[in-house]
């Protein structure tokens, strides 16, 4: 686990920055190779980010109409980019509270703090319902891009939770997959374990019209690899030691099932857990006054 000293303090003023586009919920920068958007009041939602011409994230749709069924919240408003679901993925009830945790968590409803140092983003907000305090730092060099995260509990009792990075990428522009291997893979479509050894072929071969939701269980190594059709190739290394589960979210037009609705996106997410509902079990816990970081790096080659 790494520690990281995060300045207290820092303004979150929109104060002059050099190449920096600040507009109505909008900061538009770049960090020498790379382009990021974030949305402060959308959950600080990143709607960009981009390594040279390739868009590592989906970017927000043309039109957009929710769903006529119920998909849960979430697919209420525009789904796309990146956003931080934290406490739960799953909407659930918060263990020992009489309070339902939204669909896919609650910070990425709410307003964030957005502020700009020196080739990083530091995005940071309080829940509404936890004495809670997160803080997302994100670090840009050449060819990398470090995600540093902080959980910090301003209450006087144990605090469970999840945190569950959510990157939703152009899956039609992925060409190669390398992920870890798993002790178990679980399909949430069908509630069960299932026998799959190449999963990343598995994947690959999936027909337009489908959506697949698999839980790598007990995985071996905390990397995985992805390489995108323009040649440029993503790892993403995360700590095992937290996080034993990956969740592959792969969504070749399959859904929301209906006309104007459906979507080409995956998400590849490591998981506190064997699952990705807190009610099924306490994944985290922050001791009284305690505070959690970790670290998840992308490396571009």
């Amino acid at each position: 686990m790494l520690t990281i000293t995060l300045r207290t303090g820092l303004s979150t003023q929109r104060a002059v920055w050099p190449g920096a586009i600040w507009g109505r919920n909008m900061l538009l920068t770049r960090f020498g190779p790379w382009q990021v958007q974030c949305l402060p009041e959308d959950g600080a939602r990143l709607s960009l980010l981009r390594f040279g011409g390739q868009d590592l994230l989906t970017t927000a749709p043309a039109a957009f109409r929710p769903p006529t069924a119920d998909y849960g919240q979430y697919e209420t408003r525009p789904v796309y980019g990146y956003d931080d679901c934290l406490p739960s993925v799953a909407a659930c009830r918060f263990p020992g509270m009489d309070w339902v945790v939204p669909d896919h968590g609650e910070l990425c409803w709410l307003k964030w703090e957005v502020a700009m140092e020196q080739g990083a983003l530091l995005c940071q907000v309080r829940s509404e319902q936890l004495p809670l305090h997160f803080t997302r730092l994100m670090r840009f060099s050449a060819a990398s891009l470090n995600w540093f995260f902080e959980a910090h509990n301003r209450g006087n009792r144990p605090l469970p939770l999840q945190h569950v990075m959510h990157p939703l990428m152009p899956l039609e522009q992925i060409a190669y997959l390398k992920l870890p291997k798993a002790s178990s893979v679980f399909d949430e479509a069908s509630g069960r374990t299932i026998d799959l050894e190449d999963v990343e072929s598995h994947l690959l071969r999936q027909p337009r019209g489908t959506a697949r939701m698999l839980l790598l269980r007990g995985v071996d190594a905390g990397e995985m690899t992805m390489r995108f059709r323009s040649g440029l190739r993503l790892s993403v290394t995360f700590p095992r030691e937290l996080f034993a589960t990956v969740g592959i979210w792969w969504n070749h037009g399959g859904y929301p099932d209906e006309d104007g609705c459906r979507r080409v996106e995956c998400a590849f997410e490591p998981i506190p857990g064997p699952s990705s509902c807190l009610e099924h079990g306490t994944y985290l816990e922050l001791p009284p006054r305690g505070t959690l970081r970790w670290q998840v790096r992308w490396d571009i080659h």
